[in-house]
């Protein structure tokens, strides 16, 4: 055999099984004889292609297609092919069950007896649906509602219980304090009740008051926006301003009149050392000691420097006047015989 034949052959067999490998993932059946049927279901959640076909727990088949009704979109075509070798009667149910807690789904078709002839399903054909929760299947209808009777009977049995027997036991201790709990809440209604009652006057005044604040408020809507404005002009004139400068330069001031009160304080200081000498001079004058004490106290003492003074000053208004009694200036020497001549008018003897 050429290598072209044979490169031709594994070509057609690989082809023929990815044809099959396909067919087989989607469940359907290609060696053998098969059936298709159409059920619609409106809610298929966790159904998927190739999600099993089960007769009494045994796989016939599998979903091959799922499709939205385009007639009508809250119904979904469930497409499936069960095996040649199961005739299905036309009554035959599919119901779509749970496969576990965390499994998919299946279709579990359902019938009394199998078909021998004309009530036999045909190829193609739309089977009757109908969808069961997880309890519902794991457990039949008659076992399910056994249970649920027995449950319901020892729950009443264990609530009618309850409170009785011994009183300090956890579940009658439970039941006092939610007794109690209650009793409480009651009171506590009613005070609050009784609370709101007797405010619903006021409640009303507060709810009056804020209608007319609010009223208020809206009148002088206009005032309002014209004093945020100003604050928003303040503001920018303030964050325009040198405000760092202003606060150095007034820095400065604040030391300078620091430095100025220092020099008043020492000011001060020596003011009150010099009033404080001062006192102590007076005091000196009005006790008598010292000249100018006596000078101050003694009146003969005082008119004798008032004459001296006076003297004086006739002295010298005398030397003023008539200096060559007191300096004689000779070229040639000479003695100064000039007597004295007592002056007319002498001031020195004239009274006040």
């Amino acid at each position: 055999m050429s290598r072209e034949a044979i490169i031709g052959l594994l070509s057609i067999v690989t082809l023929v099984g990815m044809v099959w490998g396909y067919k087989f993932v989607k469940g359907e059946v290609m060696l053998s004889r098969s059936y298709t049927f159409t059920t619609v279901f409106t809610d298929v959640s966790d159904l998927a292609v190739s999600s099993p076909v089960l007769v009494n727990g045994l796989k016939v088949g599998a979903v091959t297609d799922i499709t939205v009704n385009p007639e009508n979109t809250k119904e979904m075509f469930v497409e499936y092919n069960v095996n040649g070798e199961f005739n299905l009667p036309i009554t035959t149910k599919a119901v779509m069950k749970s496969d576990g807690i965390v499994g998919g789904k299946s279709l579990s078709l359902e019938y009394q007896a199998l078909c021998n002839g004309k009530n036999c399903a045909k190829d193609g054909q739309v089977l009757q649906g109908d969808t069961r929760g997880l309890i519902a299947t794991m457990l039949d209808g008659e076992d399910l509602g056994q249970y649920i009777t027995q449950i319901t009977e020892g729950v009443s049995e264990s609530l009618s219980s309850m409170g009785e027997g011994d009183p300090n036991s956890p579940i009658n201790k439970t039941i006092n304090n939610l007794q109690l709990t209650m009793e409480n809440m009651a009171k506590l209604t009613a005070s609050m009740d009784d609370m709101v009652r007797r405010s619903s006057t006021n409640l009303s005044k507060t709810m009056s008051n804020m209608e007319s604040v609010t009223a208020n408020l809206a009148q002088n809507n206009a005032q309002i926006n014209s004093i945020l404005s100003n604050l928003n002009a303040v503001s920018a004139d303030l964050k325009n301003a040198n405000l760092g400068n202003t606060v150095t330069n007034m820095g400065t001031a604040v030391d300078s009149a620091n430095d100025v009160m220092t020099s008043l304080n020492t000011t001060a200081q020596s003011a009150e050392l010099s009033v404080k000498q001062l006192n102590e001079v007076i005091a000196k004058m009005n006790s008598g000691d010292g000249t100018l004490a006596r000078l101050l106290n003694e009146k003969e003492l005082y008119e004798n420097l008032e004459m001296t003074s006076k003297n004086m000053s006739l002295l010298l208004q005398d030397l003023r006047l008539n200096p060559g009694r007191y300096v004689k200036v000779s070229v040639f020497g000479g003695k100064n015989d000039d007597k004295y001549v007592k002056p007319e008018d002498d001031p020195a003897f004239k009274e006040k």
